[in-house]
């Protein structure tokens, strides 16, 4: 198999046993294949299988003792079964792959040290399969420091190399974005660079908005087309996601722009919205 060279060599997925997550697997399995890179599954334990609500009267040591079998049992059951349908994916795409599973108990310090070791990791979306209940993409983002790519549910298309829309607002986040995304870009077809109302804030850009950056893409090789918009009455993140849509777009690549005072909110307005009602995948960076 001929592989791509790129500086992705490690890639992580969340992932569970639902139905929904198996698009986010395949996506991820398809990427790996494409980049030569090894590939981590991360199943993370959900719901408390095994789990009724008539233990919380167990009494006596063998009635608790029973419980907390039964629960041992019906996650250790979730793991296989999300091991086989992983190990499936590994050899139908015929890569290097590894499965995790985060226990009850562990899942908060163990999120975060396995999306340290990698390159990239992949969530589904609107529900980051695998991940703890109290996780989200914003919060595995300002915890890794790492790129994430989204997956909605709905994406079936695994092809690797369809046109790349990079949405441009000439910040650290944005460029940030474009470094993580580079392995892809240089992939692409092509890859349009977006500037949205430029005119609000002119000396930011410089003389001609975007055109510095879409340079320095043409230096790396990719083949760029570079659109300056107004959004008019519309928000930004629509005008992002309707230019996707007409210009076919297989990936969105944005910054996790945010003028937040909270270091919580790293998304900022534009970025969670065009989350909130994504269609194709999307890599955010901050």
């Amino acid at each position: 198999m001929n592989c791509v060279q790129t500086n992705w060599r490690s890639i992580s997925v969340f992932v569970d046993d639902t139905r929904q997550s198996e698009n986010v697997g395949e996506y991820a399995a398809a990427l790996a294949q494409h980049f030569g890179a090894h590939l981590v599954g991360i199943h993370g334990i959900a719901g408390m299988p095994g789990e009724y609500a008539a233990d919380s009267f167990a009494l006596g040591r063998q009635a608790v003792s029973g419980v907390i079998a039964r629960k041992k049992v019906a996650e250790e059951e979730q793991a296989f079964a999300g091991a086989r349908r992983f190990a499936a994916l590994s050899r139908k795409y015929e890569i290097s792959t590894e499965f995790r599973v985060m226990w009850s108990g562990h899942a908060d310090n163990e999120t975060l040290a396995n999306s340290l070791h990698c390159d990239l990791v992949i969530l589904g979306h609107p529900k980051p399969h695998g991940l703890p209940e109290d996780w989200t993409a914003e919060r595995l983002l300002l915890a890794s420091g790492g790129p994430i790519l989204v997956v909605p549910d709905c994406w079936k298309d695994n092809r690797i190399g369809g046109l790349v829309l990079v949405a441009w607002n000439a910040s650290r986040e944005a460029r940030r974005a474009v470094a993580d995304a580079m392995p892809v870009l240089m992939e692409a077809p092509s890859v349009t660079v977006l500037v949205v109302d430029s005119d609000k804030s002119p000396e930011k850009y410089g003389e001609e908005p975007g055109a510095d950056i879409a340079t320095h893409l043409a230096r790396h090789g990719v083949s760029v087309d570079l659109e300056q918009i107004r959004s008019g009455r519309r928000t930004i993140s629509e005008v992002i996601s309707s230019r996707a849509a007409d210009l076919g777009a297989a990936l969105i690549v944005i910054g996790a722009y945010s003028h937040a005072r909270s270091a919580e909110m790293v998304f900022g307005g534009v970025t969670r919205a065009l989350l909130d009602d994504m269609r194709v995948p999307v890599l955010v960076s901050r």
